[in-house]
């Protein structure tokens, strides 16, 4: 019977993987290795999208992934349907994977930072979101956004052009009350062509009506490591002049660790999935680790950004999925100096909870120390 049972499962589940590679088919693979990414990155949130206990959904992820994307996505995707996690079964086709573990980390701290009074109980919350380096990013479209929030997104110009076009193909709205099969959830978006590395990039964003008399919320997902250290610095200080007291900065990046071993050359670089190493190669800066920090808060501090809130690795957000998946309670904003005990958050078990994910659970351990997710103030 239980055998009958996995094989009614794997069938179900080839029939869903094949609908979704057939509705990218039109799509095509770009040779550029950041556009790449982002469609890398949009193929993990269609699978993730497809779970039956899904940490989100996304209905534009696989076709603005295409179909090479959503291939590659599917070849390193571990199932649950190995011997010994039939338990899992029933909610989970996939392992949480890197990826979709970040994404739902950014939801919640926009969430977090959205609800939040930018200076005491009297103001209001900030209602502005930029977003730099959006890649293929769909939140305006598939997150729950309180009123009157207005969001802007920068990116190379090829981006800007290629994701414009694929989201009015996909029936995306770009104004609130257009009749579109996907309205849009924001009050306003656009998205700017800039290259962030260099200075002055924030002119056309005032020019295009973001009100730096109000605060703001700046995200930096899968941005940072493609600029040099310099670069980083300028970008966050450029952000911060023209930010207001009470904006807030949610971000993510390589440590200095991954760099290390990155820059002694291909025999040393480690593997680290799903990120391909060539694209892995072509990042230039990174961050002390979420153990380090007051080091970390010294480099925000130099930036212009001077309180640091948050400090977290991929084992503490495992650690926050964990306690959201048995209905125990989870602060997003919730500040840790390690990333947290995983184990705190899955009642002890460990093992069982380091089944549930793709990607190391424990702190400080392999590809944990690779990545530090960050917020800020000032």
């Amino acid at each position: 019977m239980k055998d009958k049972l996995n094989s009614l499962l794997l069938f179900s589940i080839g029939i869903t993987l094949g609908r979704l590679i057939r509705t990218v088919l039109a799509s095509k693979r770009s040779d550029d290795p950041v556009v790449a990414s982002g469609k890398l990155i949009a193929a993990w949130r269609a699978l993730e999208s497809m779970e039956p206990r899904a940490l989100f959904t996304d209905a534009f992820a696989g076709a603005l992934a295409g179909t090479e994307a959503v291939r590659e996505a599917l070849s390193l995707a571990r199932a649950y349907l190995s011997p010994g996690s039939a338990q899992h079964v029933e909610q989970r086709r996939f392992c949480f994977s890197n990826v979709a573990s970040r994404v739902w980390w950014f939801d919640r701290q926009l969430e977090a930072a959205l609800g939040a009074s930018a200076g005491g109980a009297s103001s209001r919350p900030p209602r502005r979101v930029v977003v730099l380096g959006a890649g293929m990013d769909s939140r305006p479209w598939r997150m729950e956004l309180p009123p009157g929030v207005r969001w802007l997104e920068a990116d190379l110009p090829s981006v800007a052009s290629a994701k414009r076009e694929q989201l009015a193909q996909l029936g995306a709205g770009f104004a609130p009350g257009q009749t579109c099969s996907h309205p849009l959830r924001a009050a306003s978006w656009a998205i700017l062509p800039a290259d962030l590395s260099q200075p002055g990039w924030t002119k056309a964003l005032v020019e295009a009506g973001l009100d730096c008399t109000q605060p703001i919320v700046w995200v930096a997902e899968g941005l940072l490591m493609y600029l040099k250290n310099d670069q980083v610095t300028a970008l966050l200080r450029e952000m911060a002049d023209v930010s207001p007291s009470g904006s807030s900065l949610i971000l993510h990046q390589t440590t200095d660790e991954l760099l290390t071993l990155t820059q002694q050359g291909p025999d040393a670089a480690p593997a680290y999935a799903p990120f391909p190493p060539e694209l892995v190669a072509t990042w230039k800066s990174s961050f002390p680790s979420a153990a380090n920090r007051a080091e970390l808060a010294a480099r925000l501090s130099t930036a212009g950004w001077p309180h640091l809130q948050q400090a977290t690795s991929r084992a503490g957000i495992a650690a926050q999925i964990a306690a959201s998946q048995s209905g125990e309670a989870c602060s997003s904003g919730s500040s840790t100096s390690n990333g947290g005990a995983a184990a705190s958050a899955s009642g002890g078990d460990t093992a069982a909870m380091a089944a549930m994910f793709d990607f190391e659970t424990q702190p400080d351990v392999g590809r944990d120390r690779w990545a530090v997710f960050l917020t800020a103030s000032k």
